[in-house]
């Protein structure tokens, strides 16, 4: 009697690293590289920019609105991936984000500096839910461990390098480059 060999048909039968998996892999990778990047470069480079915006009052405020807002955001972020799948939230909180590095990058004022850092809790509550729900949703179980990786990967190369590269940003270009 020969032994019965079962092929693997269901939805992990592609490797993690398959055509089928390595947009949404990189897609979360680079979303969490670039919100970590951010996050760590600007912690380097906030006393200059207290400095000259002559905001060392707000200096604390420019470092917990971001975290503050994202409360919000990660409350809402839930009930509507529930009801409209990731996408909308994961588009949505990446524009808010962006618009708030651009915000603070421009900023004339620590004030105009904090609301754009708000701006950019925001959109990091709303895209940080969003990627969660995307892994629930992109990957079978088998390989939800293998993407979770991946998604906390994308913090420690910045946390390797970017206090040494916005500093670095910051002597080449000025301090609104790290944003």
């Amino acid at each position: 009697m020969q032994a019965e060999h079962k092929v693997n048909t269901g939805p992990d039968r592609a490797g993690f690293w398959s055509r089928r998996y390595l947009p949404t892999t990189v897609g979360l990778f680079t979303l969490a590289f670039l919100f970590a990047f951010e996050s760590l470069a600007v912690g380097t480079v906030m006393p200059v920019v207290a400095r000259e915006l002559d905001g060392l009052s707000l200096y604390g405020l420019a470092f917990g609105a971001p975290m503050a807002t994202s409360v919000v955001t990660i409350a809402l972020a839930g009930g509507w991936t529930d009801a409209r799948g990731p996408a909308p939230a994961l588009r949505t909180g990446v524009v808010l984000f962006s618009v708030g590095i651009v915000a603070a990058a421009l900023a004339p004022a620590m004030v105009m500096l904090v609301l754009g850092r708000s701006l950019q809790g925001l959109g990091a509550g709303l895209a940080g839910v969003a990627m969660y729900v995307v892994i629930a949703r992109a990957y079978p179980q088998s390989l939800r461990a293998k993407a979770f990786t991946v998604l906390s990967s994308g913090w420690v190369f910045p946390a390797l390098v970017g206090p040494a590269l916005a500093g670095w940003l910051n002597d080449l270009l000025g301090w609104r480059s790290v944003f």
